[in-house]
């Protein structure tokens, strides 16, 4: 980046840009980084510096152009998406994320994809493990699943059913991945009603939250809702009231 100009010549790879590991989780030590296991974030790249980074340094798999304390996706049915540019490489990362069900692989394009850093205990892993020991194998919808780790996760905690669902269409695609990733085979609807795909134990919606009750007949043990930092999720509340016996903000 200081040869092609980006950057001061004083500068350092710590100011550079930010660093996304792959597979992503938390370690005790600086990660041995081996060939093709990192994605890096920065909001001066350029497409030329990007194609050199790649191509000359062996642990890079892909270049994103854009500014981390930006949301990725989008952040309710008024708002506008935005996305980072893949400048070079592919973008595509796995996270480990550890649960008392068991270990999830969460894949993530990070182009499109909300960026959550793993950690050894999940805050929000935590909070889904209270609510469902409440019950006796719940139904459970996810009312803004993203990636689907939440859902995932309560699927590997044997819940009698889980709906995904996240108005932002490149979460689903990613959620689809992920459900097939740990041991869930999706079957795709085939028709144009709203029903993405189902499995055993799942169905897969892509809507407002709002309007989900419109083609949704049965009432949840738990909603869950998992929104972005600093978004007010009052309407979020709302709907899945109208959806639920018990909301889990997380």
């Amino acid at each position: 980046m200081i040869d092609e100009g980006i950057k001061e010549k004083k500068a350092n790879l710590r100011n550079a840009c930010v660093p996304l590991v792959t597979p992503g989780y938390p370690t005790n030590s600086v990660p041995y980084l081996p060939e093709d296991s990192l994605v890096i974030l920065s909001k001066e790249m350029d497409k030329r510096c990007a194609e050199k980074i790649v191509k000359e340094v062996g642990e890079v798999k892909g270049v994103l152009k854009g500014d981390i304390r930006k949301t990725v996706g989008i952040k309710d049915s008024d708002s506008d998406s935005h996305v980072y540019e893949l400048l070079a490489g592919c973008d595509l990362r796995c996270d480990i994320i550890q649960t008392p069900y068991g270990a999830l692989g969460i894949y993530k394009y990070q182009r499109e994809i909300h960026i959550e850093f793993p950690q050894v205990n999940s805050p929000k892993i935590e909070i889904l493990e209270k609510a469902l020991k409440d019950y006796d194998r719940p139904t459970v919808l996810d009312c803004t699943c993203g990636p689907g780790t939440l859902g995932i996760a309560c699927l590997k905690a044997g819940v009698q059913k889980v709906v995904f669902n996240d108005i932002w269409n490149p979460a689903i695609e990613t959620t689809l991945i992920n459900l097939e990733a740990n041991g869930f085979p999706v079957k795709f609807s085939g028709s144009e009603e709203e029903l993405i795909a189902s499995g055993d134990k799942f169905e897969v919606y892509s809507m407002d939250i709002r309007e989900l009750a419109n083609c949704l007949d049965e009432k949840f043990d738990i909603c869950i809702i998992d929104t972005f930092p600093g978004v007010d999720t009052i309407e979020f509340v709302e709907a899945a009231n109208k959806l639920g016996k018990k909301v889990v903000v997380i």
